[in-house]
């Protein structure tokens, strides 16, 4: 009976790992994501028009 207890645990265990892993995983794509985004114009202060200091770029990707 025990051995059936460790064998659950195990399992448990292995997929809190995986679980973790993957998450994190996620987080460092979408800060990746985050920061392609902010790098075109939010940040860099572009002004486009002189009338209003507006600083967007859009980048348009077609895949």
């Amino acid at each position: 009976m025990s051995n059936l207890d460790n064998k659950n645990k195990n399992i448990l265990i292995e997929n809190i790992i995986v679980l973790f892993l993957f998450t994190v995983f996620l987080v460092f794509k979408s800060l990746k994501t985050l920061s392609r985004i902010f790098s075109y114009g939010f940040l860099k202060k572009e002004i486009l028009t002189t009338k209003s200091n507006l600083g967007v770029d859009i980048q348009i990707k077609i895949k």
